[in-house]
């Protein structure tokens, strides 16, 4: 309550000052109705608290495509979501203002959400908005058909798999006993798991040498080899992993609180929500945060400041209470009582321990080698120990290219 009551007052000084610019241009991308609904509640309070209008683009397709394009236009939009994951590479090239006089109470966020914002030179150059962690999804309904209860499902990694491999024995054709994904953003807190950072210090690539990490990867491919972990697309025909799940094609899977929507609204199964298994004795899952950064070259920079400062402030509760997001803001899962819920807990409480997906901006160029590569080892056409040396070595080569 103190932190909600020092953001009022902020608000209100925010308020009193004088703006040189009665409008700021916002880019959102577009994203499911209610958070776009979501936005307009919190813009327009937003409007009414300092009298700046909000004229809102929406980004419907390639939105980092759109939004480079624009800066090499030299018309970016005032103030833009930007995903951390793509925040380094914008962060070196210059293009966004410095907001570390325009975060309010900053011990609030979770730190990791802040640092995935911050530049080489110390500086936030995003306010973290919202956030999605993975978490263990179960079925229990078909895992008491095979015999089970949802208690007995293991929660370290290896327990997992083995359980995996029992558990498909017991399903009826066509049900799989776990889902998984391929890509890096999924694994990347695991893979750390066993002590080998999979970005080094100075930002080359390092998947090679650890054979634990080798042992985690291996598992995959051969759960995928011997029919007890499934893609959703690809072996069990759905769209996608909520619709795999939702459908009953599968017991298990490892997903984000994105999914939970579409769960109760388009698909009449039960589930219930676990912390991710632990890897080599470590807690560990992903996250993936979204914030709010400004141009440099913004023609309404005054508001832009306001905005950003109203948007991860005071008005943060809106967005949230109507998006159904997660906040970046600790204080703000508290008062929500977030934590206690039974479906969003176990991805609040990952958001404490969660490895971000965001790690310089040779990331990318590495998630689009391990990718392929492991994609060929995942489908057999290729062994893991090559698959992992070729991403690293391409990936590696392409980073040197670059410097």
């Amino acid at each position: 309550m103190k932190t909600i009551c020092r953001l009022l007052l902020n608000l209100a000084l925010l308020a009193s000052a004088p703006l040189h610019a009665a409008v700021v241009t916002v880019a959102i991308w577009g994203s499911a109705p209610a958070e776009v609904a979501a936005f307009d509640t919190a813009a327009a309070a937003f409007t009414r608290a300092t009298g700046i209008a909000v004229n809102k683009q929406i980004i419907e397709d390639k939105y980092m495509d759109v939004l480079k394009s624009r800066f090499a236009g030299r018309q970016p939009p005032d103030v833009f979501y930007l995903d951390a994951f793509e925040a380094p590479l914008l962060i070196a090239s210059g293009v966004l203002a410095p907001l570390d006089a325009y975060v309010d109470q900053p011990d609030d966020f979770y730190p990791q959400f802040l640092d995935a914002f911050r530049g080489a030179d110390g500086k936030l150059y995003g306010i973290p908005k919202d956030y999605a962690t993975l978490a263990l999804y179960l079925n229990p309904h078909l895992l008491r058909q095979a015999g089970y209860r949802p208690e007995q499902v293991p929660t370290d990694f290896d327990g997992l798999m083995r359980f995996c491999r029992t558990l498909q024995t017991r399903l009826p054709a066509g049900v799989g006993a776990m889902l998984i994904e391929k890509d890096l953003s999924r694994h990347l807190a695991a893979l750390e798991a066993y002590g080998q950072p999979i970005v080094t210090a100075r930002g080359w690539a390092h998947f090679t040498g650890n054979p634990g990490t080798y042992a985690y990867l291996d598992a995959l491919v051969r759960g995928h080899a011997q029919h007890y972990l499934f893609t959703a697309k690809d072996d069990l025909g759905a769209d996608w992993p909520g619709a795999a799940f939702g459908s009953g094609k599968a017991v298990l899977m490892m997903e984000g609180n994105w999914i939970q929507a579409a769960l109760r609204h388009d698909y009449d199964v039960p589930f219930q929500v676990r912390p991710m298994p632990t890897v080599n004795g470590r807690r560990q899952t992903m996250a993936y945060t979204v914030g709010y950064a400004v141009a440099r070259a913004a023609r309404h920079k005054e508001a832009a400041y306001a905005f950003v400062r109203y948007m991860t402030g005071p008005g943060l509760a809106m967005w949230i209470r109507a998006s159904g997001a997660l906040p970046a803001r600790k204080s703000l899962a508290r008062a929500l009582r977030l934590d206690a819920d039974p479906v969003l807990g176990p991805h609040v409480a990952g958001a404490g321990y969660a490895t971000v997906w965001a790690r310089g901006d040779a990331l990318p160029v590495m998630n689009t080698n391990f990718g392929s590569q492991f994609l060929a080892a995942f489908n057999g056409g290729k062994p893991l120990a090559q698959a992992l040396s070729k991403a690293e070595s391409v990936s590696n080569f392409e980073i040197a290219r670059q410097r």
